[in-house]
């Protein structure tokens, strides 16, 4: 099996700045074959404030994009805010091409994030 089949990924859930935020940081590259903890981490927070920071990945692939859409959605449904930051110029060219980069909220880091939310 080539090991490029199966990227491997790294999810982990840090503090804000503040109470009530919730930095979730991954690390590799996301797709549909390793997604699984990155969705699971974003569904069942249930923070006031969830910033997912993408500094570290160098792409994303649809069905993280869902993932995305979907947490926008329960976000605004249970009254929390959301953003997701650092995401790099392959990602931003994502969600412009996919027509959802005006609805996802985003900022360029996380400071900025947490300063506005």
């Amino acid at each position: 099996m080539d090991k490029h089949s199966n990227p491997t990924v790294h999810v982990e859930v840090l503090n804000g700045a503040r109470p009530g935020v919730v930095i979730i940081r991954a690390q590799g590259p996301l797709d549909i074959t390793n997604f699984g903890e990155f969705e699971e981490i974003t569904r069942r927070n249930e923070s006031p404030v969830l910033i997912v920071d993408l500094a570290e990945v160098p792409y994303i692939d649809s069905a993280v994009l869902g993932s995305m859409v979907a947490m926008h959605v329960a976000c605004a449904r249970n009254q929390r805010k959301y953003a997701l930051v650092n995401a790099n110029q392959r990602i931003q060219n994502m969600l412009t091409v996919s027509g959802v980069g005006e609805v996802l909220v985003s900022f360029a880091t996380v400071a900025e994030a947490e300063k506005a939310l």
